[in-house]
């Protein structure tokens, strides 16, 4: 049998690297959501405590610094997102609800129910980059990738 220059040899490995390639161009763009998810929750975080602080009239240096720790810490599961998405999603999210316990401890209740829209907007957040960082790991499993 002779070869035509017009008929590819090996289709089904043509068609496997193409997909190959587009999983991980998925892969690329799911990874890229769920760090800028968890990015959008440290501004957020950050944004929500300084109105706070403004509100209560205690901007200080100080104060500032303390509530800066919890975005500096997404900031970083942003960066491990790159790596692990699902695992700093789940840190993520122990942070979050750990520091809403905290808040509902020490205002005897109240948090609960004040600011319960940031909270929803910051528990759609987090269902997001669960969905995006899942994906990211199903393909990163497909394809055999570490």
């Amino acid at each position: 049998m002779e070869n035509n220059d017009n008929k590819p040899e090996n289709v089904v490995a043509d068609y496997y690297d193409g997909y190959a390639d587009v999983q991980k161009d998925v892969l690329a763009i799911e990874i890229r959501k769920t760090r800028n998810t968890l990015f959008i929750l440290a501004a957020l975080v950050f944004g929500t405590d300084l109105l706070a602080l403004a509100v209560a009239n205690v901007v200080m240096p100080l104060t500032i610094f303390a509530i800066a720790i919890v975005p500096l810490l997404l900031v970083g599961l942003a960066f491990l997102a790159t790596k692990e998405p699902v695992t700093a999603m789940i840190i993520a999210a122990v942070i979050i609800v750990g520091l809403w316990i905290y808040n509902i401890y020490i205002t005897g209740g109240r948090a609960a129910i004040m600011g319960w829209l940031i909270k929803a907007v910051i528990a759609y957040l987090i269902i997001a980059g669960f969905q995006h960082a899942r994906e990211a790991t199903r393909i990163k499993k497909e394809l055999n990738l570490k």
